[in-house]
């Protein structure tokens, strides 16, 4: 059977791809988005779809739930909140397995299903992946990470998680490189230019909040900081926005042609930002979601402030 792979172009998400490619070594790797999969989806030429760390926006949630029941085979595993326009039921019956835990990130819940089908150090990649989304306080992962060094495993996170920042390693290309690399069962730190790549944005991180401690901007509740030249710094930048302005919430926004990326970061997990990403984004008739401490947006251009106006009464 020909095999897709969808998954997020994060640290946990190309763990979760890397452990799928591990089961299906001839498959196909290609990168998505919650705003973009329903587009991708349609394009997709195979007889079956492995989809991992994808969220679903509750604008696109039923026309996705509807696409993905006509495929032949369908495997989805994923972490995010399910938007109220769909119910779990609904997902479950269009896909022939549908693995589902807020706690628990999109790469451990696919290396559990294929666990007794892959090398056991592939483990690993599930690690990574958790450490990698904050979602390494699971049974499993601290069972597991007794077993192994875990100062090298934090170690291959952060070349993971830094390294993808810089240009070298910021296309789609070169993170499929990093998916491949791991699916064979080798380190991050195997793959030539990552570590120095992932130094370099050390670096650039310490200079970046210096900068945003001057140029942050507040409304309300919110820190926001907008379009800076480190565009793949953007959770640092909105992390490091609230951190400055002492605010419970931080935006970093990235303009393009007719729509603004919104990346946001909450200081504690009380304020649902998976929740307030949703409302404010179709307040204004753009798309949003994520998780309780980090999510985002993908709004139309001109109407930023009166999506920082409707997060701010909602917070």
């Amino acid at each position: 059977m020909k095999t897709v792979i969808l998954c997020h172009a994060d640290c946990d998400g190309m763990c979760a791809g890397a452990i799928a490619l591990a089961k299906y070594p001839d498959a196909d790797v290609f990168f998505t988005k919650p705003v973009s999969i329903l587009h991708d989806l349609q394009y997709v030429d195979a007889e079956r779809i492995v989809i991992t760390d994808i969220a679903l926006t509750r604008k696109d949630a039923p026309s996705i739930v509807k696409l993905l029941g006509k495929q032949k085979e369908v495997l989805y595993f994923d972490h995010h909140t399910i938007p109220r326009t769909i119910k779990k039921s609904d997902i479950e019956k269009s896909v022939k397995r549908y693995d589902h835990d807020l706690d628990a990130s999109s790469s451990e819940l696919i290396y559990r299903h294929f666990q007794k089908e892959i090398p056991r150090e592939r483990v690993w990649i599930a690690i990574y992946g958790a450490i990698g989304d904050y979602s390494d306080d699971t049974e499993f992962v601290k069972e597991r990470i007794l077993n192994w060094d875990r100062r090298a495993l934090f170690f291959e996170v952060s070349t993971i998680v830094l390294g993808i920042k810089n240009e070298q390693f910021e296309s789609y290309d070169a993170k499929r490189r990093i998916v491949k690399t791991l699916a064979k069962g080798e380190n991050p730190s195997d793959i030539t230019g990552l570590v120095r790549s992932a130094k370099i944005a050390v670096n650039r991180e310490f200079d970046l909040y210096e900068i945003i401690k001057k140029k942050a901007k507040t409304y309300g509740n919110i820190a926001y900081i907008k379009d800076l030249p480190s565009f793949g710094f953007r959770g640092p930048s909105a992390l490091f926005a609230a951190t400055a302005r002492n605010k419970p919430l931080g935006i970093y926004a990235h303009t393009r042609d007719r729509y603004v990326d919104v990346t946001m970061r909450a200081r504690s997990k009380d304020l649902g930002l998976n929740e307030l990403a949703e409302d404010a984004a179709d307040a204004v008739k753009g798309a949003g979601g994520g998780h309780s401490e980090a999510a985002g947006a993908k709004i139309p251009v001109g109407t930023f402030r009166t999506f920082l106006q409707k997060l701010d009464r909602m917070i």
